[in-house]
């Protein structure tokens, strides 16, 4: 694969990674956050430490793009982008969660909620990937 699908895959991951982590975090779960404000670090510990949730999120990224690219079949890219984006949420979204919940007094509703947004975000993430990565299509 060309390394400017690659690099434009990585970067597109990280920007949907970090607007959908928003969205899911500071807009949706925002007041079940704050219902157990007693598990989180304080709001300001949280933004000090920001630059670790952009580091995780770029790992994220070029892990995902490069897996996704050593795998990629000469296969429609919608239906190959739905596939990886199911095995992605199968090894990371839904372990971590369940994890989660295990070692922290989590409420079930918000790990549930975590795993359908990380679940949708995951998706959109691969899709995103397949469709940037897709290969050229041979002549026969």
């Amino acid at each position: 694969m060309a390394l400017k699908k690659t690099i434009g895959a990585i970067v597109a991951s990280f920007i949907l990674l970090l607007v959908g982590g928003y969205l899911i975090h500071v807009v949706w779960l925002a007041q079940d956050y704050q219902q157990h404000s007693d598990l989180w670090r304080a709001e300001n510990a949280m933004h000090h430490r920001m630059l670790h949730i952009y580091i995780a999120n770029l790992i994220f990224s070029i892990g995902a793009v490069l897996i996704y690219a050593r795998g990629v079949e000469a296969k429609p890219w919608v239906g190959q982008g739905i596939r990886f984006g199911i095995l992605l949420v199968l090894v990371t979204v839904v372990p971590n969660s369940l994890v989660q919940y295990f070692v922290y007094p989590l409420p079930h509703q918000l790990v549930l909620k975590w795993i359908i947004g990380g679940s949708l975000l995951t998706l959109i993430v691969a899709l995103a990937i397949a469709a940037i990565c897709q290969p050229k299509h041979q002549s026969t």
